[in-house]
């Protein structure tokens, strides 16, 4: 049986990996990719949050090859994995592109 601390810690991983690109201006939180004071491109965001989006994949088939082997998954299976991960990054990107812009404006 799976230790549920590890579910909770790769779901948690997840959604931490989901809002990464919008929590900040570099790319992959290294790479500075905008001048002091803009922001950065919403497709350098995009492209960013899915290649988080494999990191986070890899890691769950790496948990998965680790407890007992990798099952074929149907494709509806990355579908909704594609949207959960979409759903994690809600809070980071209302706070990218509504809560920042709402609290400079005052």
């Amino acid at each position: 049986m799976v230790n549920n601390s590890l579910v909770h810690g790769y779901i948690l991983a997840l959604f931490i990996l989901a809002n990464l690109p919008f929590l900040n201006q570099r790319l992959f939180l290294l790479i500075p990719v905008v001048r002091a004071g803009a922001r950065k491109p919403f497709w350098f965001r995009m492209v960013e949050w899915l290649v988080l989006y494999a990191v986070g994949i890899g890691i769950g088939l790496y948990f998965e090859n680790a407890i007992g082997g990798i099952q074929h998954k149907p494709w509806e299976f990355w579908v909704v994995t594609l949207f959960m991960f979409g759903t994690f990054a809600a809070p980071g990107f209302i706070w990218q592109y509504q809560l920042r812009q709402q609290l400079a404006a005052r």
